[in-house]
């Protein structure tokens, strides 16, 4: 079990959840999917919810992982799977985006209280970096270095979702942003460490924690709900946009200011042959999207 991060069991318990009561049902052994039972089960999950190609193909993870043979691998299951993506193809979430400079207006300005100054910090980590919440979260107090001259480099020791054997884990640096003190990460960074300071557990090493007492290390939901909270008093509408959406805003834009894609990628914490950014992020602003729109 060593070899499933939390996520991915987390992901799974609701496959098996739902496989379980299929099999109640149908009086059949959930330990001993067969080829037969398995798609039987992905006709009844598409005929009862909308659910895309993705979904059904992490189903059948979820249910190839406590199989006695390798009927992920069968080719009746195969088979189906090729027409639940002709039927229903996988769809990247977003097909537009927001512009960061929005949130970036709203955020130009002193934040003093820690809770506050928590949100920020955060959102302006994800724009920054174009990297996930996850990775954020994952920052620790041990492993930030300050430099008068080159701002601030992290290092993310712990694993990530992309990590594994001979794969770099992300090292995070960014310059001091002198014309735009109030946007700085690394004078916002300093700012938020010495806040702090005088309430953070002595053996808390994880950078983010909450602003109330016993002041533990911020969950990653937590961090989500302060981005969202940030997007949503900046304008943003967060009924379409969730805060894995400042990933799409960052690198779009940097993409639009004509960073080069090595870059993008570089910074972004994808591999120098990845098409993820081309294939899935690089979307047209909200506001761009309509033609008509923009010339009436």
């Amino acid at each position: 079990m060593r070899s499933i991060s939390d996520a991915t069991i987390k992901q799974y318990s609701v496959s098996y959840k739902r496989w379980g009561l299929f099999c109640q049902e149908k009086v059949l052994d959930p330990w001993d999917p067969t080829p037969s039972s398995m798609v039987a089960f992905f006709q009844h999950v598409m005929d009862s919810s909308n659910i895309s190609y993705n979904s059904i193909n992490s189903y059948r993870a979820a249910l190839s992982l406590i199989a006695r043979s390798q009927v992920g691998c069968d080719p009746l299951v195969s088979r189906f799977l090729k027409g639940v993506a002709r039927l229903r193809p996988p769809a990247p979430r977003y097909n537009i985006t927001w512009n960061p400079y929005t949130v970036l207006d709203f955020l130009d300005r002193e934040f003093s209280e820690i809770g506050e100054l928590s949100k920020k910090l955060v959102t302006l980590f994800l724009l920054a970096t174009g990297h996930r919440l996850q990775t954020i979260h994952l920052i620790r107090m041990g492993e930030i270095s300050f430099s008068a001259t080159s701002g601030v480099r992290i290092k993310i020791t712990d694993p990530i979702k992309c990590s594994g054997p001979n794969k770099k884990q992300p090292l995070i640096s960014i310059p001091p942003l002198q014309e735009k003190p109030n946007l700085c990460v690394v004078k916002n960074l300093q700012k938020y460490i010495d806040l702090t300071a005088p309430i953070r557990p002595t053996a808390e090493d994880f950078l983010f924690i909450i602003s109330r007492p016993p002041y533990n290390r911020a969950s990653k939901a937590t961090l989500s709900r302060w981005v969202l909270s940030t997007l949503s008093d900046a304008g943003v509408d967060t009924s379409i946009f969730k805060p894995h959406s400042t990933r799409h805003a960052a690198t779009s834009a940097a993409s639009r200011a004509g960073v080069s894609i090595d870059i993008i990628r570089q910074s972004a914490g994808w591999s120098q042959r990845s098409d993820v950014f081309t294939q899935f992020y690089n979307r047209p602003l909200q506001e761009e999207a309509s033609l008509l729109h923009s010339i009436i």
